[in-house]
């Protein structure tokens, strides 16, 4: 009888819970590591490799300049990474990911300081030609990627996990000794580290769910039977805001880019080890 009376309101509707059903389930999913453990927030404590023992370490700042910084936000069961209509916004982006690179490499250097070895941070070049130092060590943080799974609904329908990842790529990793002029070579390391509780979470409920599903199919509807393009149009792009989905960013300590960039630098000690002066 309904489809009698209003067919195109029911083909709408109809369209509306598939696309929503496409939001919920599928798309281009990840779904990789949400059974992954997540890291360690800070890495063990590394022995001291015989060529930085005693020795007095500059480093260079990592050059950020031209950092790719990739990833986005995650919903779903099948852990849809979400296109524009429905990601978060623009400020929340910037937060998540203005500083990624600068954080990677900061991070990286207090490791390095955490572990007991004995650091000058340096702006530039210049300042570390003194023979104030031991060692100079340079590098570049050449990748960052920062992917977030939400927790769906409040309900907690649709959950892609709960959790954020990062990977964190250095390259261009060397260590001079200012003595002797000798360069030690240190392979890229590229480090990934998870941790639950993703800051960015769906402010939606299975209400919003609903009322959001009935207006779509009313201005689905109404940009079918519209009588002119513009019109048609102006429903269209009233069709795709109600679908613009809303997100809360949760205050946090500590990201995983941090935490990739602090196993980073564990790594590189480790790799250090391999080589004597």
């Amino acid at each position: 009888m309904i489809t009698k009376q209003f067919p195109n309101a029911y083909r709408s509707l109809c369209l509306s819970l598939i696309l929503l059903g496409v939001y919920v389930m599928s798309g281009c999913a990840a779904n990789v590591t949400r059974s992954a453990p997540c890291t360690q927030l800070r890495p063990n404590m590394v022995q001291t490799p015989p060529l930085l023992k005693g020795c007095q370490l500059a480093v260079v700042q990592f050059d950020t300049s031209n950092t790719k910084i990739e990833g986005g936000h995650h919903e779903g069961l099948l852990q849809v990474r979400q296109p524009w209509i429905f990601g978060i916004s623009k400020e929340q982006k910037e937060m998540l990911y203005g500083n990624a690179g600068q954080v990677a490499a900061l991070s990286f250097v207090s490791e390095l300081k955490n572990q007991g070895l004995t650091v000058t941070l340096l702006k530039d070049m210049p300042g570390a030609s003194s023979k104030d130092f031991d060692l100079i060590l340079t590098g570049k943080v050449e990748r960052v990627v920062l992917n977030t799974f939400g927790h769906g609904t409040k309900e907690g329908f649709g959950s892609a996990g709960d959790y954020w990842e990062a990977t964190v790529s250095f390259s261009n990793i060397q260590l001079k000794d200012t003595r002797s002029n000798k360069v030690f070579r240190v392979d890229d390391i590229q480090s990934y580290a998870k941790l639950e509780d993703s800051p960015a979470e769906l402010d939606w409920t299975m209400l919003t769910v609903a009322v959001k599903s009935l207006q779509g199919a009313l201005y689905l509807s109404q940009m079918q039977a519209a009588s002119s393009v513009l019109a048609a149009a102006s429903k269209g792009k009233k069709y795709v805001e109600t679908w613009k989905a809303d997100y809360t960013l949760d205050n946090y300590t500590v990201s995983p880019i941090e935490v990739a960039a602090r196993h980073a630098a564990a790594r590189f000690l480790q790799e250090v080890k391999l080589t004597n002066r």
